[in-house]
């Protein structure tokens, strides 16, 4: 680095460093910040996998820990085929390795094999308290890709709760800052007196130069689920509640009147509490620690809801709960996990299952990203609403008509595109593997597809599903399945 710019930097950022015996020098710092560049293929259509896939570069930022490891964001490292890192004291690209990545906390962590990669780079410590509202920290990355290590200042507006937009899903923990955040600063440090107190991972759309961090307790969180060798994620609460207040309900249900907690109101199947809860139970105490009537749980004087208070755990984690059934105290065991039925949220889900150049994919939520203008208002509601009326009970993952290719015999099929799948052959598929199983079975026979609002069905006969096959095949190129 040109020793005039390294002098202005060490004076701009001394108070950033704030330098002692025991923290790592300015030269150190910059060299624990990668440069990562991502090699892979994305489809020009989510909804539309079979598309032909094109080749593209992305760029990001990471930090590097100790044992040749690096931190990102998982979005940077998402679909890739080939991934290669280097420092700013280096002109040398390392190849990297995806080995563990969190989809739910947009982290992953990289390895690299060369030894030679120890010799160029610093692995950095991490703050053990988050960082003084007001205060400044120091942003390291790669803005837009370039081959320089840039560095920025922000100072630090608030802790708070907010969506991880990678997911689209999940609320947790982050630091808002007010910075000049590019794209490629993604997974890069923010530090502050040489340590590390947040990752870099996405920015403000509703307000100029606001940005975000996850924070040291998320990432934390994150590597000490890898450390057993897999990563696991956040257990949820898998159920809803409402407030205990209602002295009347309490005295119906033989709850003593001055015993806070709250009332459940639906337990998720595959939950941590599906086999010792039901509804209408009085839940007064978790992890030894008694629950308010607004569903806050007191840990040592401090309070903290009940839904963070599971989520700061890992996944297994044994915990108790005391709660009220009948007028009777009962006392439980669990141990903590996901809430497997709302991973269909989560979950992008590309497969599906092409015949008679009618496309099948099972419904995510990729259908409402998608520029598609005609998507069915009906499919949105089913889908929204697919959990909170235990339409779970009939079907692991509804299937729907996502995609028709031009044919004579399919155009007057039109209007069931984007509709659920009811039946075929009278027969309700579980999700796409049992729909392509049933559809395999009666490849000699009529098939006849029923949707969901709509009276009459779609009926194939076996001639003509292969016709329409051949025509697919040819004028298209569209890889059908072989049944």
């Amino acid at each position: 680095m040109n020793k005039l710019i390294y002098s202005f930097l060490l004076l701009l950022y001394f108070p950033l460093f704030s330098q002692t015996q025991e923290e790592p020098a300015v030269d150190s710092i910059f060299r624990s910040v990668v440069l990562i560049r991502n090699e892979g293929f994305y489809t020009e259509n989510k909804i539309q996998p079979w598309m032909k896939k094109n080749l593209y570069t992305g760029y990001g930022s990471g930090l590097v820990l100790p044992n040749q490891t690096i931190l990102t964001n998982a979005h940077v490292v998402m679909d890739a085929k080939r991934i290669l890192v280097r420092s700013s004291d280096s002109r040398k690209e390392f190849v990297a390795e995806v080995k563990y990545i969190g989809y739910d906390c947009d982290l992953a962590l990289l390895t690299v094999s060369d030894p030679e990669f120890s010799n160029t780079t610093t692995a950095l410590g991490f703050a053990k308290e988050q960082p003084i509202l007001g205060s400044d920290v120091l942003l390291l990355g790669y803005p837009n890709g370039s081959d320089t290590l840039s560095v920025a200042k922000g100072s630090v507006l608030r802790l708070e709760k907010n969506r991880y937009s990678y997911s689209g899903l999940d609320f947790r923990n982050v630091l808002k800052i007010n910075a000049n955040i590019q794209p490629g600063n993604s997974g890069g440090p923010a530090i502050q007196n040489g340590k590390v107190v947040g990752v870099v991972f996405q920015i403000s759309k509703q307000e100029q130069g606001i940005a975000y961090l996850i924070p040291i307790d998320i990432i934390d969180h994150f590597l000490t689920d890898v450390s057993d060798g897999k990563y696991d994620g956040f257990p949820n609460i898998g159920f809803t509640f409402q407030a205990g207040n209602p002295t009347s309900l309490k005295k119906a249900m033989k709850i003593p009147e001055s015993e806070p907690g709250i009332y459940v109101n639906r337990i998720y199947p595959n939950s941590t509490f599906s086999k010792v809860l039901k509804e209408k139970d009085f839940v007064v105490s978790i992890g030894g620690n008694s629950i308010s009537n607004d569903g806050e749980v007191n840990v040592n004087n401090k309070k903290e809801y009940i839904v963070d208070f599971i989520e700061d755990k890992q996944m297994n984690a044994k915990t108790e709960i005391v709660y009220y059934r009948a007028g009777k105290k009962l006392t439980s065991e669990v141990n903590l996990q996901k809430n497997y039925s709302l991973e269909l949220y989560r979950d992008p889900v590309e497969d599906y299952f092409l015949q008679a150049g009618l496309v099948f994919q099972p419904i995510s939520r990729s259908f409402f990203v998608t520029d598609d203008g005609d998507l069915d208002s009906s499919l949105k509601y089913h889908y929204s609403y697919f959990i909170q009326d235990l339409l779970f009970r009939y079907t692991t993952r509804d299937i729907v008509l996502s995609y028709q290719f031009a044919d004579p015999e399919t155009s007057k099929f039109k209007k069931y595109k984007f509709k659920v799948v009811e039946s075929i052959n009278g027969k309700i598929p579980k999700d796409i593997k049992d729909f392509k199983s049933i559809w395999t079975a009666n490849q000699k026979d009529i098939i006849v597809l029923k949707f969901r609002g709509m009276d009459l069905p779609i009926v194939l006969r076996p001639e003509s599903v292969y016709q329409i096959n051949q025509r697919v095949k040819k004028r298209y190129g569209a890889n059908y399945d072989e049944i």
